[in-house]
């Protein structure tokens, strides 16, 4: 028997709130609760993180005022919480070299030189490739007449994607989707057993010998790849190292593939479920750009973040001292209506979109430009090619998982 959900407006107590939130059983609904904790108290202290105290925040005002703080950082203390002891010490030490985890300067000079990679006009020479990879997932499905949207087309989507910009051989791809959903798993440390950690500590084995036999291949005969281009990636204090080569292409790998993912399953089940929205897009396919902000907007991946302060700050009147965390809620502010009129509402015409999907200042989602062209192409492609496409069952699956907001599956038929 599923858990009875109870009504926000019934609900007074922010850890009560919080409570509901963070159940596993309620991912489904999270934005009523969200918008209950704003009303009440849209900074409030608590200590259900496991943390001695931090700080959950949902406005759009103090979670952007919070992004944009240059001083504010994502404490590379984070990484502890992946410590499960000696035996998975091979995972453990691969996360504390992603990009994420890494403190000043060395996270700034890493993401400064990769960056150069990821511009906007570097990635749209890419998007033949992701029309490419577009088109062959749905060739392989489209005379079955259904699918399961998040398994046969958005997870092996962006690692695809990945594998052909890094130069990998197709036949090597498969490697990739299994060490890829293991390292995944093995991240969610909430769901912690002994073959989830075995399966990690494989994981991290295989992209460390992959991906460094790569980068001596490359080092002795350069490609044009994404590959070749990091290994000739240098400033003052010279080139990257193997080791941070092989970090980024994990995080490049992880964080590209997870939350793509989701957007695209997430955002397709929105247009289907607001069906004048779908048929507004097949209508006038130019509106694709703006469709995929609101998309990202209305239901995004990276729900949490968070940031750590080296003094005090203070936020709407709320003093929130030096080294304690914000946990920043991206989902709860991008539908706060001080900042978007009718927020609950899906609106591939809204002007003004302006979500915090993919962060702000130092911390600004470093592939965003090729997140962009992945949904873009995946979602007008869907439109295009099968017009008729519907949900084949009224119920979704969510992970359990917070963090990051996905759906397990998500059956369609055309």
């Amino acid at each position: 028997m599923s858990t009875p959900h109870p009504n926000p407006a019934d609900l007074s107590d922010p850890e009560e709130i919080l409570g509901v939130i963070l159940d596993p059983a309620r991912r489904g609904e999270l934005y009523p609760y969200y918008h209950r904790m704003r009303e009440i108290a849209p900074i409030h202290p608590t200590e259900q993180f496991s943390l001695e105290r931090g700080w959950f925040v949902t406005s759009h005002g103090a979670v952007h005022a919070v992004l944009r703080n240059l001083r504010m950082l994502s404490d590379s203390r984070n990484v502890d919480i992946f410590d499960s002891g000696p035996s998975g010490a091979k995972f453990f030490e691969m996360m504390k070299r992603l990009l994420l985890y890494l403190d000043r300067p060395d996270h700034d000079r890493i993401r400064g030189l990769v960056s150069r990679t990821f511009t906007p006009a570097a990635i749209e020479k890419k998007r033949p490739l992701v029309q490419r990879v577009v088109d062959d997932l749905l060739d392989e499905v489209v005379d079955r007449g259904r699918m399961d949207l998040v398994n046969d087309f958005a997870y092996p989507l962006p690692i695809r994607v990945i594998c052909g910009m890094l130069g990998l051989p197709h036949e090597d791809v498969a490697h990739f989707m299994t060490w890829a959903h293991d390292f995944a798993r093995r991240g969610d440390v909430a769901a912690l057993d002994d073959e989830v950690i075995r399966n990690g500590e494989d994981a991290s084995d295989g992209f460390e010998s992959y991906f460094g036999e790569l980068i001596s291949k490359r080092r002795a005969s350069p490609d044009d790849d994404l590959m070749s281009a990091l290994i000739g990636l240098e400033d003052e204090r010279g080139a990257l190292t193997d080791r941070e080569i092989v970090a980024t292409c994990v995080i490049l790998l992880q964080a590209g593939h997870n939350t793509t993912a989701d957007l695209t399953s997430m955002g397709v089940r929105a247009l289907l479920i607001h069906r004048d929205q779908w048929d507004l897009l097949r209508s006038e396919p130019r509106l694709i750009t703006n469709t995929v902000e609101e998309l990202i907007r209305y239901d995004t991946s990276v729900q949490i973040s968070q940031r750590v302060g080296p003094s005090d700050i203070e936020l709407d009147g709320i003093s929130i001292p030096a080294g304690e965390m914000c946990i920043l809620v991206n989902g709860a502010a991008n539908r706060d209506p001080a900042r978007y009129p009718e927020p609950d509402r899906l609106d591939i015409t809204r002007s003004d979109v302006g979500h915090l999907g993919f962060g702000l200042g130092n911390y600004v989602c470093l592939g965003m430009s090729l997140a962009r062209c992945e949904l873009q192409t995946a979602i007008g492609t869907l439109a295009r090619r099968l017009p008729d496409l519907e949900l084949a069952s009224e119920t979704a699956e969510f992970r359990p998982t917070l963090l990051l907001r996905g759906l397990e599956s998500l059956p369609l038929r055309w």
